[in-house]
Parts: structure tokens; C-alpha cells; sequence
């Protein structure tokens, strides 16, 4: 729409790909801008939600950092030293040790899926093989995200990125950054929780020129405390604190760069 001239606004439900950008960037030679406009809830529709970390409740691990889950996950490692493919590269210790760890997440091509590779993997295309990677896309008539849940509920060494969903077979796991920060509307209100994910709203901006003026007073309405009022009684997305809302002004306020990235918050 942004490309084509038909929209003035486009606004996503989960991260952009780079093959959504791929036309847009074609035509203007340049990535659309973007900026912020909410933060998605632990119970975002679709595959908007940010995710949570789980392992099965007998599970005696109490936290998880960024650089463990891109040991676990990938195979360049570019946030981690090495593999971490067994439950005593983690520190547990007795039985666990030599365990295999048995990792779930999204398919590639799935939202949750680019999201984790993108932020968490640093744009690793080269999964852990044992990986198992389960997709929307398919002809399940379960979620991938129930199906991540109940894989990890029914098997002592898995471990799984999906949504928070009531089970006293699995437990969500804090993500130490560095120090542990469990999964709350306050902490990814905040963005404090390391897996916080955003809704983006991206319109056409041209360097050296001024922004549409209908665009301009539009988006600087919803980063208004006015605006981000209406998103307060959604249990699916949560409102910009002022510091974010600030920060998305700031962005908007800056000279135009000639390569900006679609994402950059």
C-alpha cells in the first residue's frame, strides 16, 4: 500500500520481513520509517504476543539469559561463546547433566519465528539442527503456540519460546538481563522483560523534506497520552510509557537518515 501510493500509513501486526520492505525499497531506494506505537501484551492476537521462555515445571533451571538462548538455539553463536546443546551446559548438575536439551520454537516463516532470529539469534539462519521448529502455516487445526506448550509439557529436557498460557506442567522462565525479570504487564510496559516485543506503525518519509502533514499530525497524535488512553483497557496491547513515547517524538523529530532500518526503536 505504502509503495503503490494507497496508503499513507501502514500498520503491522508483528515484525516486518525483509521481503515485505523488499518492493517498497525497490521503488524509493530506501527503507520505510517506522516508529513505535504500542507494546505488545502477553496475550496479543495472532502471533503478535511477546513470548515467554518455558520449561517443564520438574525443570530445576530458574533463569535463562539472551546469549544462553542463542547458544541453545543457533549454531554461529553471535551473542554466545559456543553450543550449549546438553542441561549441564546450563549448570544443572546430578541426573540433568548430560541431558540433551530438546529446543521448540517457530517456523522461519512464522512471526515469532523471524522475531527470534532477528533479535535474539542476530540474524543466524543456521538453527540447532535438533531444533524443533513448528509453524502456524501448516494444516494443524492447533496453534504452533499450543503445540510448543504441550511438547514441552509432556518432555522433562525441552525447552520452548511461545505464549503464556496456564499449565502446572511447564513454568515460564525470567530472562536475566542482566539480572532475572519474570514476564509482567509492568515489566514489558517497560520494556525491561528482554523479549518485549513492539507494534509498528511505517509510512513513506523522504530525507531533506518535510513529512506529509495529515501523516505528521496523525502519528504525533497516537504518541500522545490521549491516544495511548484508548490503549489501556486492551488486555492484548499495552501503552507506550512517556520515556518511549518521547523517544518515538525524538525519532520523528530528527533529520530523515538516507538508509534508515525498518526497525529501529
Amino acid at each position: 500500500g505504502l509503495y503503490d501510493g494507497v496508503a499513507d500509513v501502514a500498520l503491522m501486526g508483528g515484525e516486518i520481513w525483509p521481503v515485505e520492505t523488499m518492493a517498497y525499497q525497490w521503488v524509493y531506494q530506501q527503507q520505510p520509517f517506522g516508529i513505535v506505537v504500542a507494546t505488545a501484551g502477553l496475550h496479543a492476537p495472532g502471533q503478535l504476543f511477546t513470548p515467554v521462555v518455558i520449561v517443564n515445571a520438574k525443570n530445576p533451571l530458574t533463569s535463562i539469559s539472551l546469549s544462553q538462548l542463542d547458544a541453545i538455539y543457533g549454531s554461529e553463536h553471535r551473542a554466545a561463546p559456543a553450543n550449549i546443546r546438553t542441561w549441564g551446559d546450563l549448570g544443572l548438575t546430578g541426573q540433568w547433566a548430560d541431558k540433551p536439551i530438546h529446543p521448540y520454537g517457530f517456523g522461519g516463516e512464522d512471526p515469532l519465528g523471524v522475531f527470534f532470529r532477528h533479535d535474539i539469534l542476530h540474524s543466524d539462519f543456521k538453527p540447532n539442527p535438533a531444533s524443533h521448529l513448528l509453524s502456524d502455516h501448516g494444516s494443524s487445526t492447533v496453534s504452533a503456540p499450543q503445540r510448543i506448550a504441550q511438547a514441552v509439557a509432556a518432555d522433562p529436557y525441552a525447552i520452548g519460546y511461545t505464549s503464556l498460557l496456564p499449565s502446572s506442567s511447564t513454568k515460564a522462565l525470567p530472562i536475566a538481563s542482566p539480572s532475572p525479570v519474570q514476564p509482567t504487564d509492568d515489566t514489558l510496559t517497560d520494556h525491561q522483560y528482554a523479549l518485549t516485543r513492539s507494534v509498528w506503525l511505517y509510512f513513506r518519509r523522504t530525507p531533506d523534506k518535510p513529512l506529509d502533514p495529515k501523516v505528521d499530525a496523525f502519528v504525533r497524535f497516537l504518541l500522545t497520552p490521549q491516544a495511548q488512553a484508548l490503549v489501556r483497557p486492551s488486555a492484548q496491547l499495552l501503552p507506550l510509557t512517556e520515556e518511549l513515547q518521547q523517544k518515538q517524538i525524538e525519532k520523528l523529530d530528527k533529520p530523515m537518515p538516507k538508509s534508515a532500518s525498518a526497525e529501529e526503536e
